[in-house]
């Protein structure tokens, strides 16, 4: 499924699947906006000190994250999982899932 737009804004929740996990953090395309990639630097992927990034993400996974900043001219998104609560993350899936059906 495509949008109109080409790219997320500030804020909005994406749902995503996590494509590459590194040590400073993970690679995601974003499943609403035809595969871009995004990335989740490992300070937003958890509240506290994250130690091991995979104990939170794993290749394959399927997460709700949170924009927070989008550069166009790089193309370049950049997102963040533990700002987005688990009321937001299950709303989120079912418009997603609603969305994908119609």
């Amino acid at each position: 499924m495509s949008r109109a737009r080409d790219l997320p804004e500030y804020g909005e929740l994406v749902v995503c699947s996590v494509k590459d996990v590194k040590s400073f953090g993970a690679f995601v395309t974003l499943d609403e906006y035809g595969d871009k990639e995004g990335f989740i630097h490992i300070r937003d992927v958890a509240t506290g000190w994250v130690k091991y990034i995979r104990d939170y993400v794993r290749e394959g996974q399927k997460i709700v994250c949170k924009v927070l900043g989008v550069d166009s001219k790089k193309n370049h998104i950049d997102l963040s999982l533990k700002s987005v609560n688990a009321h937001q993350k299950r709303e989120k899936i079912q418009f997603w899932k609603n969305d994908k059906r119609a």
